[in-house]
């Protein structure tokens, strides 16, 4: 029994100073090994990163946004790491290998914040300065890790020799067994884990390769490879782009939150429409999207646009607000097209719809390319026509009913363009569109008033003229000073003026087109609503409007020679003018018994075909002249 109990005292005693051995060693392994040879290993890591993000950088001669915010994360990491090295080389006691590596690490840390706050001004220096010190640090850190190695063998040494000496004492084995077991069981779990995290982050690069991260839809690379597959093939196909109308809107008044919100919307109405076809919608950046339909059959396509259409016209309720926008879509099916063809072909076929207003769609064809590529030349041509006076103006008539004679004259802009007139219908909408009918308008202004006041002057006559203006005008008070300074370059008297004021054109600032008006009159200058009968409300116009004249369109007067109702009308809107205190002009009088009608009706004052179509200033202010002299000569 007492022996027994000796040697159980002694494999006791022999387990406690085993265990004592194998406490202070595992102590040891711990605070060098795990400490140090990580903080190392990692140290040698953030090193390279540095130099790889210069070298890189110094490649492409500079820094782009990207680089510098990886170079700044890697200079931070390095700094952390070269910190915990230095204090725990403090507190595990003093080995001159590290604080070789911890200098050479606090070198390579120095010349980075010298990179940064000079801002990378010498790249090709930072690169080989850095790389340079970057080699002494990285062969000052192997060295140490070493040394530290070689330490760990020392202590595996001891440890073995340890466990040699009392290997009589089993539990002591069973027990080392069972931890290395669980250090294996750990090391296995954190790498299948590992393994795991880098599987799922090789995913979703994958994933956003080819997928746009806002609204799930393949992107732009995923929608070209698509495309180029069914080229490749000869397959039918059928492409569609599709741009958001009045987003910008969106997004100023109620922040990008809500634009994003409107986009996923938009992707998803797009989704659902194309894959039950077997489609591929995509978002190709910003707010344009396409689709890929596998048929160019026009009637599909054209129902496909309808149901886009109407399914992005839904409200999108956002925070309490339904919010609203619409889209414009161009068409392009053609087998024989390549790739680019086809995106060109749709993206004549999507300017098409723009021009044409919100929430339409185009098909392309030869026609049309040609109508917008000559559309295009006429925008960039149109400032260069402005300024060399190729856009000058025409007058026409406008006609005291009594005398027959011209008493005032409209101007109306021509452009001279090769030989040859363009129509206003033309280059008016062109002008709108590229934002020139501003200068266009203004330099008319100039123009007709210095002319009118020049014939004035040398002939004796007081013709006024008179110059219709798009409502954009009507907005700032600066165009007040134009007319005024218009008025007081050329002579004319203010009183022989007039500005009209298409009425087809709705104005959304009322307070501030008033202003502007009063400003005008304040000038002298009279006010015409023109196209009188055909806006968004005559009786609004006549409400907010303080004119001076009302100009009667032709759609009133067309029908008068036959139609009762046409003349009832007619004479409706000359009452009202009348009770209101306003001058009458009707324009569109093509024919004598028109003429005769309307001056029965109590007008006096008229503009048409019948009394001269627009010609050349210089002929209509003559015929006007020779007119007025046969008055005076008959008078006489």
């Amino acid at each position: 029994m007492g022996c027994i109990l000796g040697t159980l005292l002694v494999c006791l005693i022999a387990g406690y100073y085993v265990q004592a051995t194998v406490n202070q060693l595992q102590q040891t392994h711990h605070s060098f090994n795990d400490r140090q040879l990580r903080n190392g290993y990692v140290a040698m890591s953030d090193v390279q990163r540095l130099v790889l993000v210069l070298q890189e950088a110094h490649g492409q001669r500079e820094i782009t946004p990207d680089a510098r915010e990886r170079f700044q994360s890697a200079a931070d990491f390095l700094f952390v790491r070269t910190d915990t090295f230095r204090r725990v080389q403090i507190s595990s006691g003093y080995m001159q290998s590290a604080d070789d590596a911890i200098s050479a690490l606090q070198y390579v840390q120095v010349l980075a914040d010298q990179a940064v706050e000079t801002d990378f001004e010498n790249l090709e220096f930072l690169a080989t300065e850095l790389t340079e010190r970057a080699q002494v640090a990285r062969q000052a850190l192997v060295t140490f890790l070493d040394e530290m190695r070689r330490f760990q063998d020392q202590l595996l040494l001891k440890q073995s020799v340890a466990v040699a000496k009392q290997r009589n004492v089993i539990w002591v084995t069973l027990l080392g067994l069972s931890l290395l077991g669980i250090a294996a069981t750990l090391l296995l779990r954190r790498e299948v884990t590992a393994n795991l995290a880098r599987h799922a982050a090789e995913a979703r690069v994958k994933h956003l390769a080819f997928f746009d991260p806002l609204t799930g839809l393949p992107n732009r690379v995923q929608f070209q490879d698509r495309l180029f597959d069914l080229v490749a093939q000869g397959d039918s196909r059928g492409l569609m782009l599709v741009d958001l109308d009045g987003f910008k809107q969106v997004n100023d008044t109620y922040g990008h939150a809500a634009g994003d919100r409107v986009l996923q919307h938009v992707a998803a109405t797009l989704g659902e429409i194309a894959q039950p076809h077997g489609g591929l919608a995509a978002r190709l950046g910003g707010d344009e999207f396409a689709i890929i339909m596998p048929s160019e059959d026009p009637q599909f396509l054209t129902h496909t646009c309808r149901a886009i259409i109407e399914a992005v016209d839904q409200p999108v309720i956002y925070e309490g607000e339904a919010l609203r926008v619409a889209v414009s879509i161009g068409v392009a099916a053609d087998m024989q097209a390549d790739c680019d063809g086809l995106m060109r072909a749709a993206d004549f076929a999507l300017y098409a719809s723009k021009s044409s207003g919100k929430g339409q769609f185009t098909f392309y064809d030869g026609l049309l390319e040609e109508q917008l590529i000559q559309r295009r030349r006429m925008i960039e041509e149109l400032p260069t026509a402005i300024d060399d006076g190729s856009v000058s103006f025409f007058l026409q008539p406008k006609v005291d009913l009594g005398t027959a004679c011209a008493f005032g004259f409209e101007a109306l802009a021509r452009w001279q363009r090769d030989g040859e007139i363009v129509p206003p219908s033309q280059f008016i909408s062109v002008a709108e569109e590229s934002g020139l009918i501003a200068d266009l308008d203004c330099r008319l202004l100039q123009d007709s008033t210095r002319v009118m006041a020049e014939f004035n002057r040398k002939n004796g006559t007081t013709f006024s003229v008179s110059v219709n203006f798009s409502a954009v005008h009507f907005t700032s008070l600066k165009f007040a000073k134009v007319v005024q300074a218009a008025l007081e370059s050329s002579g004319l008297p203010p009183h022989l003026l007039t500005i009209e004021i298409t009425e087809t054109v709705e104005m959304q600032d009322w307070a501030r087109a008033k202003e502007v008006i009063s400003m005008i009159h304040a000038l002298g200058a009279r006010i015409s609503i023109d196209d009188f009968g055909t806006g968004f409300s005559s009786l609004a116009y006549l409400r907010k409007t303080v004119a001076d004249e009302i100009k009667i369109d032709r759609s009133l007067v067309a029908d008068i020679e036959t139609s009762d109702p046409s003349r009832f009308l007619l004479d409706a809107v000359l009452d009202i003018a009348a009770h209101l205190e306003l001058d009458v002009v009707v324009e569109g009088v093509e024919t004598r018994a028109q003429a005769d009608i309307i001056r029965s009706m109590g007008a006096y004052r008229a503009q048409g075909y019948y009394f001269g179509k627009p010609a050349p200033y210089s002929e209509v202010l003559e015929r006007a002249l020779e007119q007025q002299i046969q008055l005076q000569d008959k008078s006489a």
